[in-house]
């Protein structure tokens, strides 16, 4: 038998065939929690979600902070991101560059969409009547022009640097250990998390954006001067993973909706 001349990633992906492992990496999506926390969330005994978490902790996908007496558990998302890197993303490249060149013939307003039981590949344009240095600072005030999609008793945080987070809160929620929005104590969603931050050309967001299981999820806006001295504003959404019809369409027709929503914002701080 020849020795290994690569990482051995197979434990990382023994970890993630179990289903309880990844809806502990769900419930870690929205912040740290304690041990105990997460028992109370699943049909089984403590030992079992501690043996589960001990898994996650090996291969990296949970790390543990000790406070005292209390354990917090937090969501590593780099080895995924890594996967993505080495696997999903070149093997979903070639497809996906043939999808979003149906987008090519969409004119501003419109969106082309190409999707299957298994993810989710959404172009969309908008040309905005300001200069792209406007259109960005739009952009980066996203929750004041954001379509609404969450409860009258949650507001959505943006936090715009590499690293900050993207979703809904409750409005009168208490914040994370470290006085975060996000994290134990505070509730809300995580959409995503800011990967990439290009001023005045690109926006780049990690996440399943709401979505439910186990999906990997990417969206980019990017920024170019028209010749009208305007912006086109261009879109690409990708979803790789079990994503239902009613979320295909909500998708495709979200995003044309969303960048409405910013092009009229920016128009009107223009």
């Amino acid at each position: 038998m020849s020795r290994r001349v690569v990482p051995d990633e197979e434990p990382l992906w023994r970890a993630l065939a179990d289903p309880t492992r990844r809806a502990i990496l769900d419930a870690l999506r929205a912040g740290p929690r304690t041990t105990g926390a997460l028992a109370e969330s699943f049909p089984t005994t403590r030992y079992t979600v501690m043996e589960h978490l001990d898994v996650l902790v090996r291969v990296g996908l949970v790390t543990v902070e000790r406070r005292g007496r209390q354990r917090l558990n937090h969501l590593n998302p780099v080895p995924l991101q890594q996967v993505q890197e080495r696997w999903v993303r070149p093997l979903a490249a070639v497809a996906a560059d043939t999808l979003l060149r149906m987008g090519e013939a969409a004119g501003p307003g419109r969106s082309a969409m190409t999707s299957t039981a298994y993810g989710i590949d959404v172009r969309a344009e908008h040309h905005v009547g300001a200069d792209p240095a406007a259109a960005w600072r739009a952009l980066l005030a996203l929750p004041e022009w954001w379509p609404r999609r969450w409860s009258a008793e949650e507001r959505l945080v943006f936090e715009p640097r590499v690293g900050g987070r993207l979703g809904p809160v409750a409005t009168g929620g208490g914040v994370g250990p470290g006085g975060e929005p996000f994290g134990a104590g505070a509730g809300g969603e995580l959409w995503g998390t800011i990967t990439a931050l290009r001023p005045h050309r690109q926006l780049v967001v990690d996440g399943a954006m709401g979505l439910r299981g186990p999906v990997l999820g990417q969206w980019r806006i990017t920024l170019e001067a028209a010749d009208d001295d305007g912006t086109t504003v261009a879109l690409e959404h990708r979803v790789l993973g079990p994503v239902d019809e009613d979320d295909r369409d909500c998708f495709a027709a979200g995003w044309t909706e969303t960048l409405a929503s910013l092009a009229a914002y920016a128009e009107r701080r223009s």
